[in-house]
């Protein structure tokens, strides 16, 4: 299961965190995983090639974690991108909730 953690200060998404594989089929057939790796992507390339938001971006275990994080400067413009990007998930969660979680959890205010 692929479980994706969106971090909030509020209502401002500030990171999200997409730990493991979906296990929906054998690997290069696995619709859920291509969505998921898909919509990651593209997101990243909004944030940092289109927008040039320096996301931090923790990327282990040949793509099991990926961690992006926006920088306190570019929070809000970062915005839409990772609104979308729940948004999306949340719906494939509806169709796949054996293979995808999606949970918000509230930062401390230094995050």
């Amino acid at each position: 299961m692929t479980k994706v953690t969106f971090s909030l200060q509020e209502d401002k998404i500030l990171a999200v965190d997409i730990l493991g594989h979906a296990g929906y089929a054998e690997e290069g057939e696995d619709i859920v995983c291509a969505a998921i790796s898909s919509a990651v992507m593209l997101t990243h390339a909004l944030l940092y090639d289109v927008q040039h938001i320096p996301v931090d971006t923790l990327i282990e275990d040949d793509g099991a974690h990926i961690r992006f994080t926006l920088p306190k400067g570019d929070v809000e413009r970062g915005q839409d991108a990772l609104c979308a990007l729940k948004l999306h998930f949340s719906e494939l969660e509806q169709n796949y909730s054996d293979f995808l979680n999606v949970m918000e959890v509230q930062a401390d205010a230094e995050d």
